[in-house]
C-alpha cells in the first residue's frame, strides 16, 4: 500500500486465493503470545534487533531519505532530523511524526514549518527471500497518522511487478490494522489483496471493547514461503494468500526476489485523508510515534532459497554459516 497508492475494496482477484484463518475470537490478546520460535523451534533466527542502548545500529538500519515533494505519499515527509528517530534506552525505538521547523525538510508552501516523519529500513544492509518476520510495536493515534511495517523487493523497478508485503498499516483512529499484498494480476494490471474487506472490516483488529487497545504493544507477523503469504497478529493467523499457477505474474515465488524491511511513521497522504470521517481534517499539530520493541526474521526450515548473502548483516551471515555447518 505504499507507492502512489489509492486503495479501494480489496477484492479477490485471479492469481491468488485468500483463506481466512481460524477466528481469533474478536480480540487479539498480546499477553498470551510468547514468540514465534517457541512454537516453531525448527526455524532459525537470521536477523534481529532489540534496540538496546541509545543509538541506532547502522550495521542493520539506514534512515529513510527525504527525497522531495514529487514522490509517493508515504515518503513525502520523511526527514533525517535526529529527534524523529529516537532509541530510547529502554529497549525500544520510536519513529515520530511531528510538525515544526525541521532543518532537513523543505516546505512546499515556502514557510519554515512542515510535517516531518522518521523511518528506518534495511535497504543495503539486509535482504532475504522466504521466512517469518515478526515486529512488536505500538503506536499513537491521531487524524493523519499512518504508521507502517512492511517489505519491498530489492528490485523495486516497475512496482508492483516484484510485489510488496505490508505487514501492518494503521490509519488515524481506526480500530483495525491493514495487512496487504500488492502485485500484478494475470492480466498485468496492478492489484491488491488485504485482510480488510469492502466494508472496512478486518480479521486483524483490536479489542473493540477497549478503545486503548491499539495503544498497547502487539506483534505483527508474516510467514512468506513459496506456497504463499500468511499474516499474523499476536501469533494468531489473520489471512493466507495462496499461490496459484493461473497467474504468471505472481511475484512471491519468483527466483532471486529478496525483500528488505521498512518501518516508518508517516503523516497525511491521500489514502489517510480518504479514511477520515466526513467533516474531519488532519491534526494540524501532530506529535505521534510508532514505538518498536523488537524486530526478528526467521529462516524457513527448508531455507530455499537461502537469504541473499550479498545483503545480509554480519549477524545474519554468522547465523547462515552456522546453519550450513550443521547440514
Amino acid at each position: 500500500m505504499k507507492i502512489n497508492k489509492l486503495m479501494g475494496a480489496a477484492l479477490p482477484v485471479l492469481g491468488a486465493t485468500m483463506v481466512v484463518c481460524p477466528a481469533i475470537s474478536g480480540v487479539a490478546l498480546a499477553d498470551d503470545y510468547t514468540g514465534w520460535q517457541t512454537s516453531h523451534p525448527e526455524w532459525e533466527l537470521v536477523f534481529s534487533d532489540d534496540f538496546n542502548g541509545t543509538e541506532l545500529d547502522t550495521t542493520k538500519w539506514n534512515r529513510i531519505d527525504y527525497v522531495g515533494w514529487n514522490v509517493s505519499d508515504w515518503r513525502k515527509y520523511q526527514s533525517r532530523d535526529d529527534e524523529l528517530v529516537t532509541v530510547n534506552g529502554d529497549g525500544t525505538v520510536s519513529l515520530w511524526g511531528k510538525y515544526g521547523d525541521y532543518t532537513s525538510q523543505a516546505d512546499q508552501a515556502g514557510t519554515n514549518d512542515t510535517y516531518a516523519c522518521g523511518g528506518i529500513f534495511t535497504d543495503k544492509t539486509f535482504a532475504f527471500q522466504y521466512g517469518y518476520v515478526e515486529v512488536r510495536a505500538k503506536f499513537d493515534c491521531t487524524a493523519g497518522a499512518w504508521p507502517a511495517i512492511w517489505m519491498m523487493p530489492t528490485d523495486g523497478s516497475n512496482w508492483p511487478k516484484m510485489g510488496e508485503i505490508d505487514i501492518m498499516e494503521h490509519l488515524n483512529y481506526q480500530g483495525i490494522v491493514h495487512q496487504t499484498i500488492h502485485y500484478n494480476g494475470a492480466d498485468g494490471t496492478r492489484t491488491s489483496q488485504s485482510t480488510t474487506d469492502a466494508n472496512g472490516n478486518s480479521t486483524a483488529y483490536f479489542d473493540q471493547d477497549d478503545p486503548n487497545d491499539k495503544l498497547a504493544f502487539h506483534t505483527y507477523g508474516v510467514e512468506w514461503t513459496e506456497d504463499g503469504v500468511k499474516f499474523y497478529m499476536d501469533g494468531k493467523c489473520t489471512a493466507t494468500f495462496n499461490t496459484k499457477t493461473n497467474n504468471p505474474n505472481w511475484p512471491f515465488n519468483k527466483d532471486d526476489n529478496p525483500y528488505y524491511l521498512l518501518l516508518d511513521m508517516q503523516y497525511g497522504g491521500q489514502w489517510v485523508e480518504d479514511a477520515l470521517p466526513d467533516g474531519s481534517s488532519l491534526n494540524p499539530n501532530p506529535n505521534v510515534a510508532m514505538t518498536i520493541d523488537y524486530v526478528r526474521v526467521y529462516s524457513t526450515p527448508q531455507a530455499v532459497p537461502e537469504p541473499a548473502t550479498a545483503t545480509l548483516s554480519l549477524l545474519a551471515l554468522a547465523a547462515l554459516a552456522a546453519r550450513r555447518r550443521r547440514r
